[in-house]
């Protein structure tokens, strides 16, 4: 009999686990939250203190049964889920759903899969934490009254299929606040003027800035006071006024936090907020390195730049051996207002210092290897010394009427954690800090003048949002917290209430119509400052300082009352579709709309039993609501569409649910997103096609198919692997997947225990 279980959210998480505890450990996994409110009700009991009626999870009914039955066969049960509200949530609900008894529960923490870091969390057990869950039970409760209460009014008053979120309609407000700032933007036209100027062999370029002092700056408003300067400097003689050379400093950013994670992905590796955090997920549960399941960073969402002394010794050691200790700085954790159980707030970052990225980049997926270096990078910066810099500015004045000019120039003196890193930055044309030598100069100098160049340009609105700043945005508000950003990206795309044009954010017309209802109707759902508030008071219930259901009731009871204000005063908006015209096979309307899952096409409105059965496609990308055509509607209807064939077998492009796709036989190829449908060609698909049979041929170790069932040995993102049948086994280090034998997959599969299906 096992005389502890140890319970964790993901199958991976057990693997990487297990190896640091002995024969005496089971552990099992819960796959997330086995309870939650019911799908297809309220849920929430608002005249009873707005008590929760929570229903086991009818996927996990298995999962449940299973936790249950290895807790009886346990002396003790820890509950080893993540370290955040969530995870104690998770934790909570397993101990309810699966009846587990309270006298046996132990729960720990840990912000790093390490030995260290597992044990240590079993020698510090604890209960579970009811501020933590009461927390999260705030949460759920709240967007399930808003999910349930608000949405409705939307999908009656504009169109079917809407939502409205807590966090999620901020961050459309703050798209559109920043869309109407550009549209009421009115462009300003100023003048700049550049002069080329020799110093002996060299050309320098300086920039009018001043007249007679430094302190009085010129602007320069249209083109005729920048004909007068440009005239006033072709006749000019030019000398070195003024030399002044200042030493600065850049300082390396901290370790990352989960939004600053995400903004340096999407800065340097053009990654959505959801990617980074499924990668992040991976490298975290654990990755196969050298024949073993590995984590290699710590726990991804946190808010906190701390690092514990144990990371800041083993990333100092390996900077001194690597780069010397002139690089390594004194680092000291910044001071926070609060710190949770066991470090749960340490910053992201490497796991061990053993597993360098270029020592395990063979081993690694790309994407993983990307955002692991990203993460290392990061991390050793942070331990190591600012980068010097001596920064040279030269005034230079003209002799008619005094005109100031000036040049910088850069000098790296010392490169400090630059060696390892450097920020990515939102402004591409930023260059302040980049490197620009210039040549000597002494107060007097005269320099010859070469070219004066006057050039009109206009002032700019504000950017558009990326997610990268949009993320930044909405943490310097205190809007959501770490583990919301994400979904929060993905929700105002999926709904169709913001698009994505190459990097930037724009609301859709759609968007911006229910921003409109929504300030009109629900102001404090969209305040900035409330929802800021909500989130302080979210924190406050964590630290037992309010009631979850007071907070809860304060929040709830205006809310209840502006929707009973919306059901009778919001006009009914006629939005989100387009009559293309008519189509000339069924002589139905073709329509383009906002349909829950996204824009898409419609033909004809079955508003009658006697109407057909109206047809459904999705957009392609680069499709929008408001400029496809007819033409282009009616061809979304024409696939799956025959192109030619290739051994003999009929080749069809197709739109599925991940995308477009060739088919032959039983195989499926993506179409990539360069390639349009419409204009693949079967020479397009025959090299597809050929492609991924090269890539299968190559996953391929064995193929013993004569076997019954069929026997692989194939190559897989963890390592080789033998799958017989449905089911696949792995191999055990000492084996060279090459020597493999029908017998020996057998052998192997009979001494591999049997996984329960969940």
């Amino acid at each position: 009999m096992a005389k502890y279980l140890v319970i964790v959210e993901s199958p991976a998480k057990c693997k990487t686990i297990e190896k640091f505890l002995g024969k005496d450990y089971v552990l099992t996994a819960s796959y997330g939250h086995v309870r939650d409110l019911p799908n297809k009700k309220l849920g929430v009991d608002i005249k009873d203190n707005f008590k929760p009626a929570y229903t086991n999870l009818k996927e996990k009914s298995k999962t449940i049964k299973e936790i249950s039955t290895l807790a009886k066969k346990s002396d003790i049960i820890y509950l080893a889920t993540d370290p955040d509200r969530e995870g104690e949530a998770i934790a909570w609900h397993i101990i309810n759903a699966a009846k587990l008894p309270k006298t046996k529960i132990k729960r720990i923490v840990f912000n790093e899969i390490t030995e260290k870091a597992l044990k240590g969390a079993l020698l510090n057990s604890r209960q579970v934490n009811e501020q933590l869950v009461n927390a999260q039970q705030a949460r759920r409760v709240l967007d399930r009254l808003i999910g349930y209460k608000l949405s409705p009014v939307l999908s009656t008053k504009i169109q079917r299929g809407l939502s409205a979120g807590r966090v999620q309609s901020v961050a459309v407000k703050i798209v559109c606040d920043r869309e109407r700032e550009i549209l009421a933007f009115v462009p300003q036209e100023y003048w700049t003027i550049e002069a080329s100027l020799n110093k002996d062999a060299d050309i320098i370029k300086a920039n009018l800035f001043a007249k007679d002092t430094p302190q009085n700056k010129l602007t320069i408003e249209n083109e005729t006071q920048a004909t007068d300067i440009e005239n006033d400097l072709l006749v000019s003689d030019f000398s070195v006024d003024d030399i002044a050379t200042k030493r600065i400093q850049r300082k390396p950013a901290p370790p990352f936090i989960t939004s600053t994670l995400q903004q340096e992905a999407s800065r340097k590796l053009n990654w959505s907020s959801k990617k980074t955090m499924l990668i992040a997920q991976k490298l975290y549960e654990g990755v196969m390195i050298d024949g073993e399941q590995i984590s290699l960073i710590t726990y991804m969402r946190t808010d906190s730049t701390r690092l514990s002394d144990d990371a800041i010794k083993m990333g100092s050691n390996f900077i001194e051996k690597n780069y010397s200790d002139k690089y390594l700085a004194k680092r000291q954790n910044p001071k926070t207002k609060k710190q949770n159980v066991q470090d749960a707030h340490e910053a992201v970052r490497p796991a061990y210092i053993d597993y360098p990225p270029k020592k395990i980049e063979a081993q690694l997926e790309n994407d993983y290897y990307k955002l692991y270096k990203l993460i290392w990078d990061r991390y050793l910066a942070s331990l190591m010394k600012p980068a010097e810099i001596d920064r040279t500015t030269v005034t230079i004045k003209a002799s008619k009427n005094n005109y100031l000019l000036k040049t910088i120039g850069n000098v790296v003196v010392f490169d400090g954690f630059t060696v390892i890193y450097s920020e990515g930055k939102d402004d591409e044309t930023d260059d302040h800090d980049n490197v620009k030598k210039l040549p000597p100069f002494k107060k007097g100098d005269s320099l010859t003048k070469k070219e004066i160049l006057k050039e009109q340009k206009f002032t700019t609105p504000p950017p558009r949002f990326t997610e990268a700043s949009l993320v930044k945005e909405l943490e310097e508000q205190g809007i959501g917290r770490p583990s919301t950003y994400a979904p929060t990206m993905s929700v105002v795309q999926d709904r169709g209430y913001i698009k994505k044009e190459g990097k930037k954010l724009q609301p859709t017309d759609l968007g911006m119509v229910v921003n409109e209802q929504l300030e009109a109707y629900f102001d404090n759902i969209i305040d900035i400052k409330f929802t800021a508030s909500m989130e302080n008071q979210l924190d406050d219930i964590q630290d037992g300082k309010h009631d979850w259901q007071d907070i809860v009731k304060s929040y709830y009871m205006p809310l209840d009352d502006k929707i009973k204000n919306a059901y009778d005063k919001m006009e009914k908006v006629d939005f989100g579709q387009r009559v293309l015209g008519i189509d000339p096979e069924s002589g139905n309307e073709v329509i383009a709309k906002i349909g829950r899952f996204g824009p898409m096409i419609q033909i004809g409105r079955g508003n009658n039993e006697k109407d057909e059965k109206p047809k459904f496609a999705g957009l392609l990308k680069g499709q929008e609501i408001e400029t496809i055509t007819l033409e282009e509607a009616l061809e979304l209807f024409t696939f799956p569409k025959h192109i030619g064939a290739y051994e003999g077998e009929d080749v069809t492009v197709n739109l599925g649910k991940y995308g477009p796709y060739v088919k032959v036989a039983k195989t499926f190829v993506s179409i990539p997103a360069e390639l349009s449908i419409s204009s693949v060609t079967i020479d397009d698909a025959i090299k597809l096609i050929e492609e991924k049979k090269e890539k299968d041929a190559n996953k391929t170790i064995h193929d013993f198919s004569e076997n019954d069932p069929p026997i692989y040995v194939l190559n897989g993102p963890y390592g080789a692997y033998i799958k017989i049948g449905k089911r696949n086994f792995r191999i055990p280090k000492d084996v060279e997947p090459k020597s493999l034998t029908i017998e020996k997959c057998i052998e192997i599969s009979k001494n591999q225990p049997k996984r329960k299906k969940k």
